[in-house]
């Protein structure tokens, strides 16, 4: 009778630990999950619209360069660069 008690005690004990591990195991997969998930909401919603604008201010600037370049440039150059 004893030792079924203390053999049911150790399975319980046992059944504890590897119960607890692997819901350990499930919580780091769902938070790297979830941590992932917000590192691409961060992505999408904060950091996309900031570049999006610095890579439209970046464009103007290159066009109003390129222009005023070619407003420089003789006609003679100018038909050159054409041709």
């Amino acid at each position: 009778m004893l030792s079924a008690l203390i053999g049911l005690l150790v399975v319980g004990i046992v059944a504890f630990v590897v119960l607890t591990v692997l819901l350990a195991i499930f919580g780091v997969i769902f938070g790297l999950a979830f941590g992932f998930l917000g590192l691409l909401f961060t992505l999408a919603v904060k950091i996309l619209p900031i570049v999006l604008v610095g890579w439209l201010v970046v464009k103007l600037i290159q066009r109003g360069e390129r222009s005023a370049a070619r407003a420089r440039l003789s006609a003679e150059d100018r038909a050159w660069l054409d041709s």
